[in-house]
């Protein structure tokens, strides 16, 4: 993870759970960067582990674009890609 401007983004390319900050902070955006396939799933979580409070949940098949969110976490923000071939994502967060 890079630090820009106060913002550290993560990215993502594969299936997998991905616990990106334990503790609270700021979700700013999600860009799905290449389409996954139409099965792909992309979950969003408040927490240190793929389950609990969910923020969002992305379609990540139907179109290149940007979540715009400014919403605070306060357990840890974790996303779980799953099935299919995936999403090429960039989450920025604080």
């Amino acid at each position: 993870a890079k630090v820009v401007n106060g913002y550290t983004f993560h990215h993502s390319a594969s299936n997998t759970t991905t616990t990106i900050k334990s503790g609270a902070g700021v979700l700013k955006r999600v860009t799905v960067n290449t389409l996954g396939s139409a099965s792909n799933t992309c979950t969003i979580y408040d927490n240190t582990a793929g389950s609990g409070t969910i923020i969002a949940v992305i379609d990540p098949t139907q179109a290149q674009r940007t979540f715009e969110y400014d919403l605070v976490f306060s357990t840890g923000l974790t996303i779980v890609t799953a099935t299919g071939t995936a999403a090429d994502l960039t989450v920025v967060y604080q």
